[in-house]
């Protein structure tokens, strides 16, 4: 019904002014016959108090007058009617017919009485609306860990006291199982707020950061006064450290084209992080599955600088520690961590 009194309100303006080939309707009042614009009586509510009056508008954008009617000039074309076509607004209909009229009329008028089977029918996508602050919830990362290790050659190990048989550890014995050492993050929110026209934003959140350190080397961790790090006289089928840490990310987002999901986006910037548990858990035939939980002399608080890399759906993240996994202080250890690995997120 909406479309009938649409096209006959087109057609009875046709008929009234001298007109080429097409009819253009812009906006949902307005109607462009050659180069002429009609516009329905509420397009200007300075110029045009009775809504049954219809203004006239040069495209050239000359103000005259006509009929008693303001002439003037405008943009933006939301309906249009050809010889084969009406689009109004995302809604497309045409007529797939071959026989018509200089402007179509018959044809359309048969299609307004119920001839739709020479009709197509489509609706097309308008630009997407951006909000200047998104929200995105339970974004999962799943990647690789491992750590670079800056201790002192001639000061990098512990002597341990908790055998008869004391011996030294040093910071190559944390050499690592590079295929089954992890790195699992659950950001719980990320906001990322519009710095100019959703190309540049802040990217925030907050979420936890885990990492599983698989060990070759038959090492222990005790949770004894001390903390000592021992080797230990079993074979470990699993050994391995679990940290854990309570993250709050802050990154430039760069994205090329917001309108587009497809299209490349980067970040990079910083994220700090608290020691919220740790934990060792070893898997062998004399002792069986056993988890021992401890501080281990770590470092309760990481910084790192973080980033991460999208084309489409296929999303990169990397992280690399600034600071040392333990704590200076109480050991000679100097090993960061680093990750890398995909991630999936809306944004």
């Amino acid at each position: 019904m909406k479309i009938h009194l649409l096209a006959a309100f087109t057609f009875i303006t046709i008929g009234s002014i001298a007109q080429t080939d097409s009819v253009i309707i812009k906006k949902q009042d307005t109607i462009k016959i050659g180069n002429m614009l009609i516009v329905g009586g509420n397009a200007d509510s300075k110029n045009n108090k009775d809504n049954n009056v219809n203004i006239i508008i040069d495209a050239k954008g000359k103000p005259t007058q006509k009929n008693g009617v303001t002439i003037y000039g405008m943009n933006d074309t939301l309906v249009a009617v050809t010889d084969d076509t009406v689009k109004v607004g995302r809604l497309k209909i045409i007529n797939k017919s071959e026989g018509k009229t200089s402007f179509g009329q018959s044809n359309w008028e048969s299609l307004l009485d119920g001839d739709f089977k020479k009709t197509k029918i489509s609706i097309e996508r308008g630009p997407k609306k951006l909000k200047n602050i998104t929200t995105n919830w339970w974004i999962f990362d799943l990647g690789f860990a491992n750590f670079i290790d800056r201790s002192h050659n001639m000061d990098n190990s512990t002597m341990v006291g908790s055998s008869s048989s004391a011996s030294m550890v040093s910071s190559k014995d944390f050499k690592l199982n590079n295929v089954k050492s992890s790195n699992v993050n659950i950001w719980i929110v990320q906001q990322k707020a519009s710095l100019y026209k959703n190309y540049w934003n802040l990217k925030y959140g907050i979420g936890i950061e885990m990492y599983n350190f698989r060990f070759q080397r038959p090492i222990s961790f005790s949770n004894t006064p001390g903390n000592n790090i021992y080797f230990d006289d079993v074979n470990f089928t699993k050994n391995k450290l679990f940290v854990e840490y309570l993250t709050v990310p802050v990154q430039l987002n760069y994205h090329s084209n917001p309108q587009n999901r497809k299209s490349f986006y980067a970040s990079i910037g910083m994220s700090a992080g608290y020691l919220i548990q740790s934990h060792t858990k070893q898997i062998s035939e004399e002792r069986g599955k056993r988890k021992v939980n401890g501080n281990f002399n770590l470092n309760n608080f990481k910084m790192a600088t973080i980033g991460e890399l999208g084309v489409g759906s296929l999303r990169l993240y990397g992280s690399y520690n600034l600071t040392n996994m333990f704590d200076e202080n109480l050991n000679h250890f100097d090993l960061t961590p680093f990750a890398i690995g995909v991630r999936f997120s809306k944004f």
